[in-house]
């Protein structure tokens, strides 16, 4: 009988806190729906050369800062300088272009979003691609067109077009980063260089 007695309680007690843990919590009440968030972002670690290419598309799109500085090297994890070689008619006009480096790229890129309404997205669109590749780098030439819904009154172009060079590296993370772009201008067009510029 006092074993029965033990099993009883003991079941008893395991139903007592059965009973304490659903009250507690709301295991079985269902949750209100959340609405989707906006600011999500579709970045992937380029591991390989085409998500490269995709980040740097999507982080105009999204216009996400750490997106896009992701998409350049790092020297933490390669030891190379990035450079960037501007059209040469951008140059007259924006002095910064001849000494460009990675915290004028960003800056350029933080002040670009500030112009952009958050309604708006920026499209990038690279197309022609023509690529060589050696090892862990390569080379990948694309046309482009960015169209730019800014509200920066004193710019007045909304489309830039032009070519542009890439050389791209695999570093220390086995990641593909850009450490080298080569801007190519069209006659019809302002280009990448001079977007760069006006909102540096």
């Amino acid at each position: 009988m006092p074993i029965q007695i033990k099993n009883n309680a003991k079941y008893l007690l395991i139903l007592f806190f059965i009973i304490l843990l659903i009250s507690s919590c709301d295991l079985l009440t269902t949750r209100k729906a959340e609405k989707p968030d906006k600011g999500r972002s579709s970045f992937i670690a380029a591991t390989t050369i085409e998500q490269l290419f995709e980040n740097l598309k999507n982080s105009f799109r999204e216009k996400i800062e750490r997106n896009y500085e992701s998409c350049f090297v790092d020297s933490s994890f390669l030891s190379k300088r990035y450079k960037f070689y501007p059209v040469t008619k951008a140059t007259v006009k924006f002095n910064i272009l001849n000494a460009w480096n990675l915290e004028a790229e960003k800056q350029y890129f933080t002040n670009l979003i500030a112009y952009t309404p958050k309604d708006k997205s920026i499209i990038l669109n690279l197309y022609n691609e023509n690529s060589t590749r050696q090892g862990d780098s390569a080379i990948y030439n694309y046309d482009y067109t960015i169209l730019l819904p800014h509200n920066k009154n004193e710019v007045e172009n909304y489309e830039y077009r032009g070519s542009a060079q890439f050389k791209i590296n695999l570093d220390a993370n086995n990641h593909w980063v850009i450490t080298e772009w080569i801007d190519i201008g069209t006659n019809n067009y302002p280009s990448w260089s001079e977007l760069k510029g006006k909102f540096y």
